[in-house]
């Protein structure tokens, strides 16, 4: 049998030199670098010896760089390959101190490593000396011509001088009233323009009142104006609540800070939808959609502002908002749908007006709750309450004839989501739709077809700029806005910096003959009645007013023609499906199809959101936390109560509240009392020292372990 060749028989050594590692031709390289350009006779002696070459007859090695094997494997290599490879290589030396911090702050501070972001142009106003008319420590007034802008980041009164300008698409003539603009670092900041001519305006400093949030929550800090260099210097002088910005580099604090602008496009595309209504549709019913994210609700206040502030509008003018979004809703907190009546332009983010009391500048018509941050678990019921809203829409007009309805959808806009959207644009008498690109050209295409009286605009993608805040931290804040709010004070919005564990709840029976609510009812998965009451406590709820037995309905809501078939028209009795946990709490048990539907929003709203802080068993009493007025809760008094749970986010915020306001020994002393009376810790938060030892899994330093190469292999075999 014929012998087998060998590898090197069969691809023979085209030379005799020794073939180098990676590892080897990178050290090699290495030496080559330190090297000076005209290479010693020792350094190339090193460097040879580093690598293995042998030396040549005579006791010479030549060039390295001429060795026809060391600088073809150099130039197969990357730079930056080599570069790793030396790293590994040097790991376990001994570096000097000193010149890795030289080296480190070199890199950090150079130029052509790392690109640095453009500052960008927020105003552009002259200088100084020809468009500030005085600068005092609560004022500043400004001259500005036509076209010129200034934008401001903080919170301060606006006041118009002379002529008239521009703002979140609010056009403010001159006199003596004051417009309070809320300008935080979260959101794009807006721009005031002069318009038709030149106009003096006066920026009033104010007092914050958004500000001492931030002594409960870091979410609410670097929001808001930070005193400059100068200013510190100066510890006498009084700071202002604002200040100006002509580029993002005049922000102490270096954030990235964006202007509110509205394209070209766009300005054309809202003029047209601003147009004077025909005779077939005296009032405007005009519905914005787009994705998440696209500035839908920046668009429905800037339409909104313009209406109010139009040059045939008086101060009985007002516009109806309908806010169809429950994850991040304009006037009320997350997980509810409201239809609220504007009476003043809108200047300011959604967290900087709360519809917990009524004001002179918003009133909250009527409001339904889903319970959740997204409507698709549930698009039957979310279409029921649009319509119940649309109804009250059609009752407003009775006592404000021609006022226009501006819809904010939700960002739910693919897949399933197409069905409610066509839903919708069937049942509105909608005269203008505003979509806001990218949509799908399909769904264009049957709104369209739907509606051919209407205008149907397109609005181009815009530049998102990068957020300080995620969406989620955003509702975390618009929840605690409308917790701690206060009652409206000059009708200004007003909140408290006391945390929700110093405010006083309410005391509510929930058995006995003057029980405060009448079930707890469970939006989404069903919870078993033994864990009902672990689950509740701290838990975000709804207020909801039962205004008849029909609302518990026990089929998905039907249409308005088609009868809701209720307990009452099966034979059963609400007393039979209302049960009882261990501790005493009413529920609202499933129907015959083994489901627990929600309220039917006809009959039915909500009220307001709710924290329970604890449950006293044995004065069978719940303890509430909301911002209702005390009017609010009389008024439910005698009517049918329901408090709603569902997919609410979790108001952890609640719990670290006194953590962060720095009442730590406080909450050391409620755990130990609490641990003394019933054995439990609340409000399950433990705050611990560095030096406190067994703190569980994490305590020790965890080592990077790495699987096999075929772990996943062998296991799934």
């Amino acid at each position: 049998m014929q012998q087998k060749r060998k590898a090197q028989d069969a691809f023979p050594a085209t030379s005799t030199q020794p073939r180098l590692s990676a590892f080897a031709a990178a050290k090699a390289k290495a030496a080559i670098q330190i090297a000076p350009d005209e290479p010693s006779e020792a350094s190339v002696v090193a460097a040879a010896e580093a690598v293995g070459i042998p030396r040549r007859n005579g006791g010479n090695y030549g060039a390295v760089t001429g060795s026809p094997q060391l600088s073809t494997l150099l130039s197969s290599f990357p730079l930056s390959k080599s570069q790793e490879l030396d790293e590994h290589a040097s790991s376990d030396d001994e570096e000097d101190d000193t010149d890795f911090e030289a080296n480190y702050h070199h890199a950090y501070n150079s130029t052509s490593s790392y690109k640095t972001d453009q500052p960008c142009k927020l105003s552009n106003l002259p200088p100084d000396e020809q468009c500030i008319l005085a600068d005092t420590s609560k004022m500043l007034s400004l001259k500005l011509e036509a076209g010129e802008t200034a934008t401001f980041v903080g919170e301060y009164d606006l006041r118009v001088n002379s002529g008239y300008v521009m703002i979140y698409g609010a056009i403010l003539r001159s006199g003596s009233k004051t417009h309070r603009v809320y300008a935080p670092s979260t959101h794009a900041l807006p721009v005031v323009t002069a318009k038709g001519g030149p106009a003096e305006i006066d920026i009033i400093s104010t007092t914050p009142s958004l500000g001492p949030l931030s002594k409960v929550s870091p979410l609410w800090t670097k929001l808001w104006h930070a005193q400059t260099p100068k200013e510190t210097q100066q510890p006498d002088a009084e700071t202002k609540s604002f200040a100006l910005l002509r580029s993002s580099s005049d922000d102490p604090l270096k954030r990235a800070v964006t202007a509110l602008e509205v394209e070209q496009d766009c300005q054309v595309t809202l003029n047209r939808v601003l147009s004077k209504p025909t005779a077939t549709h005296p009032s405007s019913v005009i519905m914005v959609s787009g994705p998440k994210g696209s500035g839908k609700s920046t668009i429905c206040k800037w339409i909104i502002n313009t209406f109010l502030t139009a040059s045939k509008a008086t101060a009985s003018t007002s516009c109806f908002w309908l806010d169809l979004d429950p994850g991040q809703p304009e006037y009320s907190a997350p997980g509810q749908m409201s239809l609220v009546q504007v009476r003043s332009p809108v200047l300011g983010p959604n967290y900087t007006h709360p519809s917990g009391h009524v004001s002179s500048s918003c009133r909250a018509i009527r409001s339904h709750t889903i319970a959740a941050n997204s409507p698709r678990d549930d698009s039957v019921h979310f279409l029921a309450c649009a319509m119940d809203l649309r109804d009250a829409y059609f009752s407003a007009l009775e006592d404000f004839p021609g006022a226009p309805l501006v819809m904010n959808c939700s960002g739910w806009v693919l897949g399933s989501a197409v069905s409610a959207m066509m839903e919708l644009v069937q049942q509105f008498p909608l005269t203008d739709v505003v979509l806001m690109e990218p949509m799908e050209r399909e769904t264009v295409a049957c709104i369209e077809a739907t509606l051919p009286m209407a205008k149907v605009l397109m609005i181009p993608p815009r530049h998102k700029p990068a957020q300080s805040r995620t969406s989620a931290e955003l509702r975390a804040m618009q929840a605690m806005s409308y917790f701690h709010s206060l009652p409206p004070s000059a009708g200004l919005s007003a909140w408290t910096d006391k945390t929700l564990s110093q405010l006083h709840p309410w005391h509510v029976r929930y058995n006995g003959e003057n029980s405060g609510i009448s079930s707890i009812m469970s939006y989404g998965e069903a919870v078993n009645p033994d864990f009902l009451a672990s689950i509740l406590d701290g838990m975000m709820v709804a207020i909801c007013e039962v205004e008849s037995d029909e609302a518990y309905a026990t089929v998905q809501y039907r249409p308005p023609h088609v009868p809701s078939a209720s307990a009452a028209e099966m034979g059963e009795h609400m007393t039979e499906r209302v049960g009882r946990t261990p501790e005493g709490l009413p529920y609202l048990r499933a129907d015959n199809s083994g489901l627990i539907q929600p309220l039917d929003p006809r009959f039915s709203c909500c009220k307001g959101l709710a924290i329970i802080r604890g449950i006293d068993v044995a004065r069978q009493e719940l303890q509430l936390l909301t911002p209702m007025s005390v009017k609010q809760i009389k008024n439910l008094q005698g009517s049918k109560t329901v408090l709603v749970r569902g997919k609410f986010d979790s108001s952890g915020w609640v719990f670290l509240e006194d953590v962060y306001s720095g009442n730590a020994q406080r909450v050391k002393r409620q755990e130990v009392l609490s641990l003394l009376k019933d054995k439990t810790r609340r409000p399950y938060v433990a705050q611990r020292d560095a030096t406190d030892m067994g703190l569980g899994l994490g305590e020790k330093e965890w080592r990077v372990r790495h699987l096999p190469r075929n772990f996943g292999a062998r296991n799934a075999a």
